[in-house]
């Protein structure tokens, strides 16, 4: 009887320098994506928030990458990542998320309501959330099954990978490798360049020059999810952190006087790098790939923390002072 023949290993290199350059482009157009989506709901009588457009999106792509995984690693592994982490992490936002349940909570725009509506304001923006995400990620991987025989049909099947980390060295850089880290570096640069000569628009450029920092530090952060077998503790870091950081922006922009410069500054800050750092899209297949028990510990735990913060940070002031917005 013959024995089934042993798989082919191809050897894939990790290289980290690649990766972060490549994070850089992609995190610019997720940051972009999530704001020209935004701002498609900001007419009178919208029927829902304009940010949970920007969540499917990105969670639904975020599905398409984590069913092709092993194919866009064998493809170019700095793609996928750069498309879950850089894209995907930077189009979905979970402290934009946080402030809105708050917001809701305590009617910062004064709706002519009764408190108990701000409470089934906020369930909605929570659930609502919550619901369209998780409908992304599942529709994201159905399209993804369907699409991998077309788009991955050159690549060979029953290939194992065999993933060498080469870390952040230069060393064993490839052509198109140097074409990545220059797109990078171009990239990011274009949006300095966009934010210091720019008459118009100014806080879009300055959210492309934050970007990237919140998507690089999320990344860094990522590094650490193994740490606790059932509780990513890097991206629960990131969230909570760029959660605190909307926060003291929100507090800032509701009663500290501000020229438009400080607040286009306040703006790219928020949407660039708090939007960057924090992510629903990691988020949600954390949530579905966890055992049921420990997604909902985890999950709890960072609504509910984040809530608490945004109380503290925001709601002290806002409940004492008033809400006085500086920038409009």
């Amino acid at each position: 009887m013959n024995s089934p023949p042993d798989n082919k290993k191809i050897d894939v290199e990790e290289n980290k320098l690649v990766i972060a350059f490549l994070i850089i482009p992609f995190a610019i157009a997720g940051a972009l994506i999530r704001v020209a989506l935004g701002r498609l709901e900001t007419y009178s009588g919208a029927p829902v928030f304009g940010l949970v457009y920007a969540q499917w999106i990105g969670c639904f792509v975020m599905g398409m990458a984590v069913k092709n995984k092993t194919n866009l690693f064998h493809l170019y592994l700095p793609l996928q990542v750069g498309i879950s982490t850089g894209l995907c992490g930077s189009i979905t936002t979970f402290s934009s998320w946080q402030l809105g349940i708050f917001k809701e909570f305590a009617n910062y725009n004064a709706y002519p309501h009764t408190r108990g509506k701000n409470v089934l304001s906020a369930i909605s923006e929570f659930l609502v959330t919550l619901a369209m995400s998780l409908n992304g990620l599942v529709f994201g991987h159905h399209i993804g099954t369907w699409i991998a025989p077309f788009l991955f049909k050159s690549l060979e099947s029953g290939i194992e990978l065999n993933v060498i980390p080469r870390g952040f060295s230069t060393r064993y850089l490839r052509k198109y490798d140097y074409i990545v880290i220059l797109i990078g570096v171009a990239s990011w640069l274009g949006a300095m360049f966009a934010a210091i000569f720019a008459k118009d628009q100014k806080e879009l450029a300055l959210t492309c020059v934050f970007a990237p920092f919140g998507a690089l530090l999320r990344w860094y952060l990522s590094f650490f999810n193994g740490k606790f077998k059932s509780f990513p503790i890097g991206t629960f870091i990131a969230n909570i952190f760029g959660t605190i950081v909307i926060a003291v922006l929100g507090l800032v922009e509701s009663g500290v006087y501000l020229t438009t410069i400080a607040c286009d500054v306040v703006q790219g800050l928020a949407d660039g790098f708090c939007g960057c750092l924090t992510t629903i899209s990691t988020f949600m297949v954390e949530l579905t790939t966890l055992p049921i028990e420990k997604a909902y510990t985890y999950g709890f735990i960072s609504v509910v923390i984040g809530q608490c913060f945004m109380f503290v940070i925001m709601g002290s002031y806002i409940w004492s002072q008033g809400v006085n917005p500086t920038c409009v």
